[in-house]
């Protein structure tokens, strides 16, 4: 009777809504049972997720995953925006030089060894380029998810969240330029540094422009609020929402100036958005909002990690021809060099910079979770690559699997490790 029910076209948004609520009850109870032998919440999700992935693809209901992919859009935005509120700038003018320099060379080391590593075992420079760029981007989720749990506080946790935030930027200015060369060589064509730098610089000026308007709009509304206000949190809760909606559709939609259309950073644009909200109200309101935004928000991180597992096994299985034993190696490599460039590179960036010890020792662990922005620049380039890119996406998202199961732990252990949280 279900099947049928699932089989009828006219319902496939309650269908899609039906696996959504099996998500996060199932999702839910994961990360519980993880939790209670010691591995982290995220990982229950995700390992849950795999599982639900591998089920709805038997049972041939894999693509009512795709339908979902807003819930996916609406957490990276909340996650962004979270990262945003903790950047205020009375706070990063202690390490902002710090954290700017950490992060360029730690996100060009983890290109350079990539890209090396993988021209190494032989394969394609416009492919090794691509993924090179592809390793600089970190997950924030996971980490803002955990360091918010486990109320993390320290010299590693103060360095690590701006930190996550400005690691994508630089990786999409990275990607954009290493993309627009890798393409140049494969179809031998040559393009000037300034044809390259265009795309992504203006998309990073177009994120910064929109965030800063909103964010802008919704601390006009919050100040309005007065503190002896029966209903300041509901106000507080609903700018949030309005403001993250807002960011987030217009991320995924772009800007469309006649016919010119312009591309907004998903992860970008709430951040710079959370960025103004807590820099233009009281400490004191920008804590109180992001308490109540917390508390809404965590359902939605559940069906955010145990949906990325869900559809890392509904892409994966619907690509067919797969060379095993190439694509096997080239991952292999990819994990390891990956891993290798962003944990020396932190070293290095944070040794140079006469860091607290615990940052020069455990940040590049926390860096290795990587999800949401390194998979829409592996779509980017399935679809500007044909079928070379189909290869650079098949390896991102087995990486990425990786990465999500295994990340996740090695941020816990680092933030307890430096006495940030206790556990």
């Amino acid at each position: 009777m279900v099947l049928q029910i699932m089989s009828s076209e006219a319902s496939t948004t309650y269908e899609a809504l039906l696996i959504l609520a099996f998500i996060l009850i199932l999702g839910l109870f994961a990360g519980r049972w993880f939790e209670k032998i010691k591995l982290p919440h995220i990982t229950g999700y995700i390992t849950m997720g795999v599982v639900l992935g591998i089920v709805l693809v038997l049972l041939g209901l894999g693509d009512l995953i795709h339908n979902l992919e807003v819930i996916s859009s609406v957490a990276l935005g909340f996650i962004a925006y979270g990262i945003g509120t903790e950047l205020r700038f009375n706070k990063l003018k202690k390490s902002g030089k710090e954290i700017v320099v950490i992060t360029f060379i730690q996100a060009v080391t983890a290109a350079v060894f990539t890209i090396f590593g993988l021209l190494v075992i032989g394969i394609s420079l416009p492919i090794a380029l691509v993924l090179g760029a592809i390793a600089t981007a970190t997950a924030p989720a996971p980490i803002m998810l955990l360091t918010r749990k486990y109320r993390a506080r320290g010299p590693l946790t103060d360095t690590l969240l701006p930190l996550v935030g400005m690691d994508d930027a630089v990786g999409i200015v990275l990607f954009g330029v290493l993309l627009s060369v890798a393409m140049s060589i494969k179809d031998g064509i040559g393009l000037s540094i300034s044809e390259m730098l265009v795309g992504p610089s203006l998309e990073l000026l177009s994120s910064l422009v929109v965030g800063v308007v909103v964010g802008l709009v919704v601390s006009k509304v919050i100040n309005f609020v007065k503190s002896r206000d029966s209903q300041k949190e509901e106000v507080f809760l609903v700018t949030a929402i309005f403001a993250v909606f807002v960011t987030v559709a217009l991320a995924n939609m772009g800007l469309h100036i006649g016919g010119f259309q312009i591309h907004l950073s998903p992860i970008l644009t709430p951040m710079i958005m959370g960025v103004t909200i807590t820099n233009s109200i009281t400490k004191v309101r920008s804590h109180d909002m992001s308490i109540v935004v917390e508390k809404f928000t965590n359902p939605i991180m559940i069906a955010f990690f145990t949906l990325a597992g869900a559809e890392l096994i509904v892409a994966f299985s619907g690509n067919e021809g797969i060379n095993y034993f190439y694509i096997a190696g080239i991952t292999a490599m990819y994990i390891t060099v990956r891993a290798f460039g962003k944990i020396s590179g932190a070293y290095l960036g944070a040794r140079l910079m006469h860091s607290h010890t615990n940052v020069r020792k455990y940040l590049g662990i926390c860096l290795l979770p990587q999800a949401g922005v390194a998979l829409g620049m592996a779509y980017q380039a399935r679809t500007d690559f044909g079928e070379e890119g189909i290869t650079i996406l098949i390896v991102v998202l087995i990486a990425t699997l990786v990465y999500e199961l295994f990340g996740p732990i090695g941020v816990k252990y680092s933030l307890s490790q430096s006495n940030e949280i206790d556990v």
